[in-house]
């Protein structure tokens, strides 16, 4: 099996996967280890052997660091004049304790790739709000908050929502559904709650706070997006939203809320639309 020394940092850089190709100058050692003559039609040619695995450490003594890690290929780089050599899985490691400072490097990365992650599973990637997923676990924690009698469940429903898609076409549709995302998310920022896309055209914020303190918020809202126009080259777009509110108080369950929410709703939707009913 080849061995490789190297540095403490460049020991470290590929335990921690940071490093996937170590490169060696090609010396008369390497060239004679790893270039293979070959006679074809009478001229002589090298390949590159290729190994399995080999054993890389850092330092000196019995003690040293080492590890043997998968060389998944070595290949030669004209440009540099050197040999690549492609790491993969560390197969065994002896005496390689990470400094502490790399460990909490690798701890920090793999919780900020772990969050990203999850971040990525819970939003919705047209409008960048939370998704349903994300409703359904964030409603199983508030209902057992010590202030889960002042949770409220409001939905948000565009009106006549497949005209648009039909007559504007879905790119103009997209773009209705990010602004009154945008707008909502704005809304529930001022209601200290959370925004989610349900489904749809359908939104929903969940917040901790009484009707009296919602009542002129909602209708604000349900205004501003009345008073928007959705640019479209035949002709701008007018867009408003029926909204039906429930109250954790009122209900057993929180699917019972979620469900007197979406009532709501289509009450005002039979109403005439751009309403907001309380249930």
């Amino acid at each position: 099996m080849y061995k490789i020394s190297v540095s403490k940092e460049l020991f470290n850089d590929i335990q921690l996967k940071k490093l996937k190709v170590l490169e060696k100058s090609t010396s008369s050692y390497w060239k004679r280890e790893l270039l293979e003559p070959k006679i074809i039609n009478d001229k002589i040619k090298y390949s590159i052997k290729q190994i399995d695995k080999i054993k890389i450490t850092n330092g000196l003594g019995e003690d040293k660091p080492q590890m043997i890690i998968e060389c998944v290929k070595i290949d030669y780089s004209f440009k540099k004049d050197l040999f690549e050599f492609y790491l993969g899985r560390i197969i065994e490691q002896k005496n390689s304790d990470l400094a502490e400072d790399y460990k909490d490097t690798l701890i920090q990365e793999l919780l900020r790739e772990r969050a990203l992650l999850e971040d990525s599973m819970n939003r919705d990637h047209l409008t960048g709000l939370y998704n349903r997923r994300k409703m359904e676990n964030d409603l199983s924690m508030f209902i057992n908050q010590n202030n889960k009698d002042l949770l409220t469940a409001i939905f948000i429903d565009a009106d006549r929502f497949k005209s648009i898609n039909d007559n504007f076409g879905h790119d103009t549709g997209d773009k209705a559904l990010t602004y009154l995302a945008k707008k909502i998310q704005k809304y529930a920022d001022f209601l200290n709650g959370e925004a989610y896309r349900y489904g749809g055209e359908e939104f929903l914020i969940l917040c901790f706070l009484p009707k009296y303190e919602i009542e002129q918020k909602l209708t604000n809202l349900k205004e501003e997006v009345k008073a928007h126009k959705i640019y479209h080259p035949k002709q701008d777009i007018s867009l408003t939203v029926s909204i039906g509110v429930s109250f954790y108080k009122d209900c057993k369950t929180k699917d019972e809320m979620i469900k007197k929410a979406d009532n709501a709703v289509y009450r005002a939707k039979e109403q005439g639309r751009d309403t907001i009913i309380y249930n």
